[in-house]
């Protein structure tokens, strides 16, 4: 047997191990993170929401005013039943490894919002119920999204109605099936008040989780449209100690070449640039974009 052919071999079954390593591991982070984002969804349901009378968004705010009305039908009973039907539909739309791990992740957190029914409830103050509901499960379903799943529900009928309409934008069709789940525990609840917490528990939650999934770096970014680029650029570098890249335009209207320069930094520092901008070019144009996350020299790297 030549050389060749045996390092061949070896080549191919070091891929095959290392494949094989690579998806054990992926396995095993999907279980660690989908498992304990499950869990601690659950228990903020049960520990501030439920004894409140605080409806979560979504499918399982649903089955929580359902299980209100029929205390017989379990919230996670509920909420497996009413996802059921989108995941058989997802299945045939869209099908894939998403909707499959999808659907594990949601079935488990069913049967896990009804099998830690044992722990205590908070009663004390609702708002407090509904801001620290709203952090821990925000927190909770980061970690599935982080996965790149989901914990079925409106996420999954917010995919099948972009089939039809596609023009519709996922965060509208979210927030519309959450004001609805707001609106209806009102009604369920008896209470004004009831559906004024669940707004806050949704506000924060997406705010949560989208801190967690884009960053907790408030930074921004600017462009900034200049005849003065030259003077403008070596100020900031040598001022703000911040890069500034020079990036070739044209008027629309007068068909002018300008110069845009685009540089990012933290919002604290905005003002001070702007200042620089103005002592440079009183006729300079910025804008001022907000940046989720900026990785690189100068900040946060991954």
């Amino acid at each position: 047997m030549s050389v060749f052919v045996k390092f061949s071999r070896l080549y191919i079954i070091y891929k095959v191990v290392y494949a094989v390593k690579n998806k054990i591991r992926e396995t095993f982070t999907d279980i660690i993170f989908c498992g304990g984002g499950c869990i601690l969804y659950s228990a903020a349901i049960r520990i501030f929401a439920e004894s409140n009378d605080i409806a979560q968004g979504g499918v399982t705010g649903v089955a929580m005013l359902i299980n209100y009305l029929f205390p017989k039908i379990d919230i996670g009973v509920g909420a497996f039943i009413l996802n059921l039907p989108l995941f058989i539909i997802a299945w045939k739309k869209i099908g894939g490894k998403f909707i499959a791990k999808s659907f594990i992740v949601t079935a488990f957190l069913s049967f896990s919002i009804d099998a830690i029914s044992f722990l205590p409830v908070y009663t004390g103050d609702k708002m407090l119920a509904s801001i620290f509901c709203g952090v821990l499960s925000g927190f909770s379903v980061a970690l599935v999204f982080i996965r790149g799943l989901t914990t079925g529900g409106t996420d999954i009928l917010a995919k099948l109605i972009r089939l039809r309409k596609p023009q519709m934008s996922m965060g509208r069709l979210l927030l519309i099936c959450d004001f609805v789940v707001v609106i209806l525990s009102g009604f369920v609840y008896g209470k004004i008040e009831s559906a004024m917490y669940s707004l806050v528990l949704i506000f924060v939650s997406s705010y949560v989780i989208d801190k967690i999934l884009f960053g907790l770096t408030d930074s921004r970014t600017l462009l900034i449209i200049t005849e003065n680029h030259e003077k403008i650029s070596s100020v900031i570098m040598r001022k703000m100690g911040r890069g500034v890249s020079i990036v070739e335009a044209s008027g629309g209207y007068t068909g002018k070449g300008k110069k845009i320069l685009l540089s990012a930094m933290l919002r604290g520092e905005v003002n001070s640039v702007i200042k620089i901008v103005a002592e440079c070019d009183k006729d300079a144009f910025t804008i001022i974009l907000p940046s989720s996350e900026i990785v690189g020299e100068g900040f946060d790297r991954l």
